[in-house]
């Protein structure tokens, strides 16, 4: 198993577009990826279960944004 995963790899994975990820980045902080070489973005197998679990929030439970934030933050304390 490869230590860390290329966004185009985890975007795959996860069935998003890369541009969603970059934006998750953002509104989430809890996702931090390696960015190495420039802009390219490492995310270890942690990051990849959470970003798993942030899609599930917002796609499958329907919870917003703030809401899946909240959730997290009070989940991950």
């Amino acid at each position: 198993m490869k230590k860390y995963k290329t966004i185009g790899e985890v975007a795959k994975e996860v069935s998003v577009k890369t541009h969603t990820l970059r934006f998750w980045e953002k509104k989430f902080k809890q996702i931090k990826p390696k960015i190495l070489f420039g802009e390219r973005r490492y995310y270890s197998h942690n990051d990849v279960k959470l970003i798993k679990l942030i899609y599930d929030l917002l796609k499958n439970q329907g919870y917003t944004i703030e809401g899946a934030n909240k959730l997290l933050k009070n989940s991950l304390n």
